[in-house]
């Protein structure tokens, strides 16, 4: 991909990441060329961490694998544990999922095993540390709520695994102007959304629209986003290889 060419030029993209998030993305469709809508579906919360999170927090020497699932698990992960961990526990095994979620883990001076672009929470269940985990203990760095299969197979590995719940996503408010002018007129379209809680709150924040928005390309970053969204009634999906910026504007180069 050539940064320089304005090889998106003439059509509009809308960036559903939440707003501190979506900056980078944004530079570089521009770059590329397109004009950008924001309109973020999601509003990351932090969590206060309860009395049940502070004992985990405390307990942290006591798990041999510590997992962050997203960035997000990461950055408000590690500003929670080192409040009460000023020294890292030794022999202790950080996974990123992704490498946007390594990044995140710089600097922190702490084990760290990135997964490969693209990867999902079903990726590290190939990982050979994580086969045979009787004894084990492993701590989830996550969001509110979310998917099981990654703890319910460690689980049958023998590992008992714990969740660190750090944050919520909400319903934001956005100006939703822009968005519905571009709807309604006759220019080229497409929408982007890196998950199933954005993809919902895009619908809901649609309302009237909707049946209009499901007629756009939708760009997803995974093949179960790509289901979910048929589910929902998107029939033009482009599938992006991972979340990365770079795969994102690359999927919708070769559109």
């Amino acid at each position: 991909m050539n940064n320089n060419v304005a090889t998106l030029a003439d059509i509009s993209v809308v960036v559903t990441r939440p707003q501190n998030q979506s900056q980078e993305l944004v530079q570089k469709l521009t770059a590329s060329g397109a004009e950008v809508i924001q309109f973020p579906t999601l509003d990351i919360q932090p969590i206060e961490p309860d009395p049940k999170a502070k004992a985990k927090i405390l307990d942290l020497d006591r798990y041999d694998f510590v997992i962050c699932v997203s960035t997000n698990a990461a950055n408000f992960g590690l500003e929670a544990l080192a409040d009460y961990w000023p020294q890292w526990p030794v022999q202790q095994q950080w996974i990123a999922v992704g490498p946007a979620t390594g990044h995140a883990m710089d600097g922190w001076q702490l084990n760290v095993k990135v997964a490969q672009q693209g990867a999902t929470s079903e990726t590290l269940l190939n990982w050979p540390e994580l086969q045979n985990l009787c004894d084990k203990r492993v701590l989830i760095l996550r969001g509110e709520g979310g998917r099981e299969t990654l703890a319910d197979t460690l689980r049958t590995r023998g590992a008992q695994v714990d969740y660190l719940e750090l944050y919520r996503r909400a319903l934001p408010q956005p100006d939703t102007s822009h968005l519905f002018q571009a709807l309604d007129s006759a220019q080229s379209l497409i929408l982007t959304v890196t998950s199933g809680d954005g993809l919902r709150n895009l619908m809901t924040l649609a309302g009237a629209r909707l049946k209009r928005m499901q007629q756009c390309p939708l760009l997803v970053v995974s093949g179960r986003l790509a289901q979910f969204a048929r589910e929902q009634g998107f029939t033009q999906l482009i599938e992006a290889s991972s979340a990365a910026s770079d795969d994102i504007i690359e999927a919708l180069e070769k559109y």
